[in-house]
C-alpha cells in the first residue's frame, strides 16, 4: 500500500465546508483526514460518526505502549489521556523503504481507517510516524476541537428542525427543580433540552434561549447549578449537561 497522506493547510485536512455534506442525510462523509481523540473511536457504536456524518480516515495522537510483530503484520497498542485501541499495519512484501524508528513509551501519529472486526475497533494503519515535536500534540488537540464544531454546524445547518424550549410553560417546572428559584429553573430545563447532544449547550447558546428579564443573571445562575451539582462542565468550561 503506497498512500501519500498529508494535511490540506487551507482546510485543515477534514470537514471541507463545500462537500462534506451532499444528498441523502445517510449519504453525508467527512471528505478529508478527520482528526480525533482515541476515546471518540471506542465510545461510539456502529459506524463511527461525528455529529452525524460518517468518518472512515482519521487521525490521532499517542503514546506507544506494546508492539507485536508476527510474519504478515504488526500491531501497535496506542494510549491517550481518553483510552487505548490497537493498532494494525499489514507488512508489504519487497518494500524497498525503511521502516520507521519507533519506540516504546514515546508518542507518535496515526493515519489509518477505522475497522469493526466481531464488535471491536480497531484501525487499519495507512502510516505511522513518530512525533518529532510535542507541539504537533497541542495542535492536534486544537484540530480535534475544530473539526467537532465544525461537525456541529454542519449538522445543524442540515437539521434547521431544532426544538424550542418554552420557558413559560408550567410544564417545565418539575420535581427536578425542587429547591429552585423560577429563573434557575428556566435556565436548568434549557440545558437539560440539550442532554443528549455530544457536549451538551454552550453559555451563549443558553442566553439566546432565556427570557430578556433574566439575561444578565445567567451566568450567576450557571454558578449556582454547578456548585449545587444540578449541571456539570463537557468539553470546555462553557458547554453544560444536567446531571
Amino acid at each position: 500500500m503506497n498512500m501519500d497522506i498529508s494535511m490540506d493547510a487551507n482546510s485543515g485536512g477534514f470537514l471541507n465546508d463545500t462537500s462534506s455534506v451532499s444528498g441523502e442525510k445517510n449519504l453525508r462523509r467527512a471528505q478529508n483526514i478527520v482528526p480525533v481523540m482515541i476515546g471518540q473511536i471506542i465510545r461510539s457504536s456502529g459506524d463511527f460518526q461525528i455529529w452525524e456524518i460518517p468518518v472512515r480516515m482519521l487521525t490521532f495522537i499517542g503514546i506507544l505502549r506494546k508492539v507485536n510483530e508476527s510474519t504478515t503484520k504488526i500491531t501497535y497498542e496506542i494510549e491517550d489521556e481518553t483510552g487505548t485501541i490497537t493498532t494494525l499495519r499489514w507488512l508489504e512484501v519487497n518494500k524497498s523503504t525503511p521502516e520507521p524508528t519507533l519506540e516504546i513509551n514515546t508518542y507518535v501519529r496515526i493515519y489509518g481507517l477505522l475497522r469493526d472486526q466481531n464488535g471491536v475497533k480497531q484501525v487499519f494503519i495507512v502510516r505511522i510516524l513518530p512525533l518529532e515535536d510535542l507541539n504537533e500534540l497541542t495542535n492536534h488537540l486544537l484540530e480535534v476541537t475544530y473539526a467537532t464544531l465544525k461537525a456541529e454546524q454542519i449538522f445543524k445547518a442540515n437539521n434547521t428542525h431544532t426544538v424550542s424550549v418554552n420557558v413559560d410553560d408550567n410544564s417545565m417546572f418539575n420535581n427536578d427543580c425542587t429547591g429552585m428559584s423560577t429563573e434557575q429553573a428556566i435556565v436548568f430545563k434549557i440545558i437539560q433540552a440539550e442532554n443528549e447532544t455530544e457536549c451538551g449547550i454552550e453559555r451563549n447558546d443558553i442566553k439566546a434561549r432565556v427570557p430578556e428579564r433574566i439575561l444578565h443573571d445567567v451566568d450567576q445562575i450557571i454558578h449556582f447549578l454547578t456548585s449545587e451539582g444540578h449541571i456539570y462542565t463537557t468539553r470546555t468550561d462553557d458547554h453544560f449537561k444536567a446531571t
